[in-house]
């Protein structure tokens, strides 16, 4: 059987005394877009952080692919994409690229043609010359998602890709993820957007005060008898607080 891409195992988390996640469990299998969801404050970031291993779990274990959250294994098979998105506006799209390139420690022989996949991929091919000051948000965001791929990880993580995008951004970013799980790679996808979730999302979490309420096939939510939207307002009696 394939390694697990994403392994977390009772974790738990305290930060200032308080308790933010409570032995949560679940597995994101290789080639999942999975998606995690739940209310403002109920420890989506800090399981984000931990499995980025920017957190070490108070208790418990997270594993990438079989190495422990935060090693240097684990972080190299790692890409992301966080709120913030990290671009340079007075540099072009090629010039941000060519930038995390060298951050990520590609080869000068290399790195040339994965900055063209990527752009080709992100659907910016025709705009790579042009400053990132110029580009839309949806533009901006699929930048992010070919800077994230650059040194070809085996799992992303997005946090709200589409916030704040309009209707054809986030049509945009969210093809610009499927095409990312055609090739292979796994999705690790925090929603507020239960739409988008259904749209894109093979499997599910739902988090709330720091534990874990559900844990399914997004096709088993839906052949369900009530739907995502019912189930999430049931186990979070009534979302954000």
């Amino acid at each position: 059987m394939a390694q697990a891409a994403v392994a977390l195992d009772n974790v738990s988390k305290t930060l200032g005394g308080r308790p933010i996640l409570k032995n949560i469990s679940f597995v994101v299998e290789q080639g999942d877009v999975f998606g995690y969801l739940g209310p403002n404050g109920a420890g989506k970031t800090t399981t984000i952080r931990v499995i980025m291993g920017l957190f070490p779990p108070t208790s418990g274990r997270a594993l990438i692919l079989g190495k422990n959250a935060g090693s240097d294994d684990a972080r190299q098979r790692v890409g992301f994409v966080l709120e913030a998105d990290g671009l340079y506006e007075n540099m072009t799209g090629y010039e941000n690229l060519d930038y995390y390139s060298q951050i990520y420690g590609l080869s000068p022989t290399a790195k040339g043609r994965r900055i063209d996949e990527m752009l080709e991929m992100a659907g910016l091919g025709d705009r790579a010359g042009d400053k990132v000051a110029s580009y839309s948000k949806g533009m901006r965001q699929r930048l992010a998602l070919a800077r994230s791929m650059l040194h070809d990880p085996d799992l992303l993580i997005l946090d709200e890709p589409t916030a704040g995008l309009d209707p054809t951004g986030q049509l945009e970013v969210r093809q610009t993820v499927l095409d990312l799980a055609e090739r292979g790679k796994t999705v690790f996808l925090s929603s507020h957007n239960l739409d988008e979730v259904q749209r894109i999302c093979s499997r599910i979490a739902l988090i709330d005060r720091g534990e874990i309420k559900l844990s399914a096939q997004m096709d088993d939510v839906r052949s369900g008898e009530t739907s995502l939207e019912q189930t999430y307002v049931r186990l979070t009696k009534g979302g954000d607080r």
